[in-house]
């Protein structure tokens, strides 16, 4: 049977909140499969520590065609790309490792996703924050919304989970930042604006909810902020230098 889509969940630190996350995540695997939609789940270890590695490989709603992957990529993008690397699906989508999604979530995207056109790049409809703060907020939607591309110089119109065909993001891998050493940080944000200045269009999928867990401290982009890093240089905003 040919796969749809590959969920790549990345795990670092989670410890027992993964199990919560994988829940979720299985739980909409199962409800896309009930609809005839093959979700191929991807689990990555990136630098896990031996309890979050022990919460995925033993969690009792795996049922043995999930592929669990232990990497030492020590940056999200980089982890993402070898995610990537092992997906043969039509569709890919990025998860993190202490999140939950609305049950449908995998279904409706796949679903919206065959009819939008080539290249379309989807994200939820709502993002529900919970944990270190509570409130939910809609994402941009362009095709609804008042919209320019110059509003990535200030924001990132979108959180990092995202859903796009598998030869988008082959084709624009994500940047690796390695903050600390670069000064170059938030690269979901990057991946954003090379993927626009590219052409591709983003659209979001109606009655889909992602709920995103604020950590108190630690966060890869709380990180970044601390660390004032910056976008790296991106084609949506030209380039300078010597060519």
């Amino acid at each position: 049977m040919n796969t749809d889509l590959t969920a790549i969940v990345t795990f670092h630190r989670e410890g027992l909140l993964a199990h919560a996350t994988l829940r979720s995540y299985l739980l909409s695997r199962n409800r896309a499969r009930e609809h005839g939609i093959n979700v191929q789940m991807l689990l990555l270890l990136d630098n896990a520590d031996s309890e979050t590695a022990a919460v995925v490989r033993h969690h009792p709603d795996l049922n043995g065609d999930e592929i669990i992957l232990d990497t030492s990529a020590g940056d999200c993008g980089l982890a993402r790309n070898i995610g990537v690397s092992h997906a043969t699906s039509t569709y890919v989508c990025t998860l993190d490792g202490d999140d939950l999604i609305s049950q449908d979530y995998f279904q409706r995207h796949v679903v919206y996703a065959r009819e939008a056109p080539e290249r379309t790049i989807l994200h939820a409809e709502l993002v529900v924050s919970f944990g270190g703060t509570e409130h939910y907020s809609h994402q941009v939607n362009p095709l609804t919304m008042p919209f320019s591309n110059d509003l990535l110089m200030v924001i990132n119109p979108w959180i990092s989970a995202i859903f796009a065909p598998r030869e988008v993001l082959e084709q624009i891998p994500y940047e690796a930042c390695f903050p600390r050493q670069t000064g170059y940080g938030f690269e979901d944000w990057h991946w954003a604006c090379q993927t626009l200045a590219a052409g591709m269009e983003h659209r979001v999928v109606p009655e889909t909810a992602y709920f995103y867990r604020v950590k108190p401290s630690g966060s890869m982009n709380q990180n970044s902020a601390a660390l004032r890093a910056i976008v790296p240089p991106t084609r949506l905003f030209g380039t300078w230098g010597t060519p």
